[in-house]
């Protein structure tokens, strides 16, 4: 049975409107499932918003401020320049995905911090990733908003959506579904793979100090995962798995959608439980 969704999608020269709907549903998980979850290192906090949110937020729709490309045609979800954005509106809609990702920015890019959960079987599967240049050019994030341009990471929770070609291949929209974050598609936060997230980068010399690394590379503000990571994660989470950025000290501070921080001792508590 394919765990992939359905694309249902209607368009006009202004708005493009489609929704996002799961072959099937199913019963949230059970308890023995999410402590299985859990005590494979996912943070239960964030685990416990999430599920609550699928709760509370299941077959609801959600209005996105998302743009059509001058040349492109009307339902590309492929990313243009500013001059040939017109913007447009869509209606994305939550069902209840059995696969789910909650990224914990709260610990380092050198630890595998991008957590593959099947809520079905409990079963995780843990990968590296790095976060936005905005958000810390080191090996922690430590400020994260929804501000265009910021080129920080936004916290909260994302709805997946189709793919498209991209500069690092196959690569992932997503559609912010809080105040956090439901600026994603005009600021294309997608999730791609990339070079620099390989697990080699953080050995690597830095030209301009001659010192390793120490850290993944960063991003523009978009998740980035090794590349054979992507190129296999991407086609099992589009159209309809939920994405979270998580960093526990900060969600709810983060849903104005303006700049949060957190000092480095707590993040780096936060990171050792």
């Amino acid at each position: 049975m394919s765990l992939e969704a359905p694309v249902k999608v209607k368009y006009s020269m202004m708005s493009i409107v489609f929704s996002l709907i799961a072959l099937t549903s199913h019963a949230a998980p059970s308890n023995d499932i999410l402590k299985k979850i859990t005590d494979q290192g996912v943070p239960v906090d964030a685990l416990s918003r999430l599920v609550k949110f699928m709760d509370d937020y299941q077959g609801r729709t959600f209005q996105q401020q998302t743009y059509t490309c001058a040349k492109l045609p009307p339902e590309s979800i492929k990313p243009c320049e500013e001059s040939e954005r017109t913007p447009s509106t869509s209606i994305v809609t939550l069902a209840n995905p059995e696969l789910v990702v909650i990224i914990d920015f709260s610990r380092a890019s050198t630890e595998k911090r991008f957590f593959f959960i099947n809520l079905k079987t409990g079963e995780v599967m843990k990968h590296l990733v790095s976060h936005g240049i905005g958000s810390g050019n080191s090996n922690y994030a430590s400020r994260f908003s929804n501000i265009k341009d910021s080129r920080q990471t936004s916290l909260g929770i994302y709805l997946a959506g189709d793919t498209y070609m991209g500069k690092y291949g196959r690569t992932l929209r997503l559609y912010g579904l809080q105040g956090s974050n439901d600026q994603a598609y005009n600021r294309d936060i997608v999730l791609h793979g990339a070079w620099y997230a390989a697990d080699t980068f953080p050995d690597s010399i830095n030209p301009k100090t001659g010192q390793k690394f120490g850290r993944l590379g960063v991003s523009w503000g978009c998740p980035a995962l090794p590349t054979s990571t992507a190129a296999k994660l991407i086609p099992m989470l589009k159209n309809g798995s939920l994405v979270m950025h998580y960093f526990g000290s900060l969600m709810d501070d983060a849903l104005t959608g303006q700049e949060v921080s957190a000092p480095t001792t707590d993040r780096r508590q936060t990171a050792k439980k």
